[in-house]
């Protein structure tokens, strides 16, 4: 089942397909330009055709269509499907890679796709079941996470939480940004 959403606030589900009757080396150029790609999951956007409700589709809606491997592999033989569910696993919002989790400790740096109809990714820092960050970055952006890595590095938890403060008032960068400064102003 395809789960449909859009930008508007309609969201519904069908079995129709837009993958369906595309070869493996046509979904494979769809994955590659879609709007995110994570864990085996794809978020394509469609057109209005698409759009889910009975309210229809304004200029301003973005729909999406969510898929897992199975259905955006569906229909292709052995080898085209497993090509199809091997790119699945190679994340990225946009275009701009995913990069790896980070596990330092008991503390977990992990980026995903956000969850909104911008291109954009979400940064999240837990420790265990507590959260210590969690800022959205608009696509294209620098890796960050790095930056968080150092920032736990140089100043733990603490440091993670403050700059979660600080991400919220400025942005993710801008935050680690001032940080840096202050660093160079205290050097």
């Amino acid at each position: 089942m395809i789960t449909l959403s859009c930008s508007c606030g309609s969201a519904g589900t069908t079995r129709r397909h837009p993958m369906r009757g595309l070869s493996a080396d046509e979904r494979a150029t769809l994955i590659r330009d879609a709007f995110s790609v994570s864990g085996g999951f794809l978020a394509l956007e469609v057109d209005a055709s698409w759009h889910p409700g009975s309210v229809e589709p304004t200029e301003s809606c973005v729909v999406l269509a969510d898929l897992d491997s199975l259905d955006a592999s569906a229909g292709l033989d052995a080898d085209g499907a497993k090509a199809i569910r091997d790119l699945l696993e190679i994340g990225h919002v946009a275009g701009q890679p995913l990069p790896a989790p980070v596990e330092v400790g008991s503390v977990r740096f992990r980026v995903a796709p956000a969850d909104e109809f911008g291109p954009a990714m979400s940064y999240l820092v837990t420790d265990g079941t507590e959260t210590l960050l969690e800022a959205t970055v608009p696509v294209p952006h620098d890796d960050l996470l790095p930056a968080l890595v150092a920032v736990h590095a140089s100043r733990g938890v603490v440091g993670l939480t403050s700059l979660d403060a600080l991400a919220a008032r400025f942005g993710l960068a801008t935050a680690l940004s001032r940080l840096g400064q202050e660093r160079a102003a205290v050097a």
